[in-house]
């Protein structure tokens, strides 16, 4: 892959995927069948008989793949010298903050690297994300997981 990303931007900011809990992988099949569908309805619609944290998990691990590895394809025409700024037109200036810290005004670069390795952060942390189907999910998920989205 070193070919195609360059090695040294590669392994900074290129995030190994995260793995679906063991048995949940219905749920993105699911996910994947109705998204083709042309109904958007349905397609985020909870399964019959799912458990609801479990499918907001599944697709909000889901959507951070999708986005490493969309972000994987074109981080190597946004450089710090390029972008120096992490930016949404020119009217909007977005500064990297954890929500612990005080913002702080970063390169794109920057701000993705640092916005993905929170992200994996809180996927990796089994008492947000538990590894096992039937491994209770805390209280808070949906909170962290719109947190995650947005």
């Amino acid at each position: 892959m070193n070919f195609l990303f360059g090695k040294s931007s590669y392994q900074k900011t290129f995030k190994p995927k995260k793995n679906l809990p063991d048995g949940a992988q219905h749920l993105k099949d699911y996910a994947e069948a109705t998204l083709g569908s042309g109904n958007l309805g349905l397609a985020v619609k909870l399964p019959d008989g799912e458990d609801l944290c479990e499918w907001v998990a599944v697709n909000t691990v889901d959507f951070y793949n999708q986005i490493n590895m969309l972000y994987g394809t074109i981080q190597d025409y946004c450089t710090e010298e390029s972008c120096p700024v992490m930016t949404a037109g020119p009217k909007y200036e977005y500064h990297w903050s954890d929500g612990h810290s005080k913002p702080i005004k970063c390169s794109a670069p920057k701000y993705i690297d640092l916005l993905m390795t929170w992200v994996q952060d809180q996927l990796e942390d089994e008492k947000v994300f538990p590894d096992k189907i039937g491994v209770a999910f805390p209280k808070e998920l949906h909170v962290i997981c719109k947190n995650i989205l947005k």
